[in-house]
């Protein structure tokens, strides 16, 4: 017996991709998008919240310098709704700081901030408002009861808010003379 040689003959198989491997792409890039884009956004606002919280922390110990030096605690503006930046836009995010204490007119004109030496530089841009109340003994204040639990003695508190999510209600992030951490309220919106 010999062996005889057999020759299969394969079919040719078309190249490229049918159209349900292509769909089927589509859907897992659309998919793994979604999820990174949802991470992007948890991410940017997880770094503005710490940036918030650094700034707050900033603002503490500013505070305490300033009580040792001075007896008192200072305030930013006149009420709970002096925020600065005040122009603020909540759609770019950008707006820069604009306080420069090295000007005779901002020192006037932002005389809190410039006391405590606090806050931005003058050009650098911010992501959040801030504010600063400090009791004032000749003026009696009421401050927030969840936040500055024995208002008789001298306290302070910043607050610093921000709308992550464009919908015109704010995060607000809360640190006071008598808390230890800061407080975040409505970080979801």
């Amino acid at each position: 017996m010999s062996p005889t040689a057999q020759v299969r003959i394969r079919p040719i198989k078309p190249a490229g991709f049918t159209l349900l491997e292509l769909m089927i792409v589509v859907v897992i890039i659309g998919v793994l998008a979604t999820v990174a884009g949802q991470s992007y956004k948890r991410f940017t606002r997880r770094a503005r919240v710490q940036e918030a919280i650094s700034m707050l922390g900033d603002i503490r110990i500013k505070q305490e310098n300033y009580y040792q030096t001075y007896h008192r605690y200072i305030s930013t503006g006149a009420t709970d709704t002096d925020f600065h930046p005040k122009d603020m836009n909540w759609q770019t995010m950008k707006t820069t700081w604009g306080i420069d204490c090295t000007k005779a007119g901002d020192v006037t004109a932002y005389a809190g901030w410039c006391a405590l030496g606090a806050g931005y530089r003058s050009g650098e841009e911010a992501n959040f408002q801030l504010l600063v109340i400090g009791r004032d003994p000749v003026t009696p204040q009421v401050p927030p009861v969840k936040y500055v639990i024995t208002p008789g003695i001298d306290w302070w508190y910043a607050r610093a808010r921000a709308d992550f999510d464009l919908d015109g209600a704010f995060s607000d992030i809360y640190l006071s003379s008598e808390m230890r951490e800061p407080v975040l309220e409505d970080e979801l919106e």
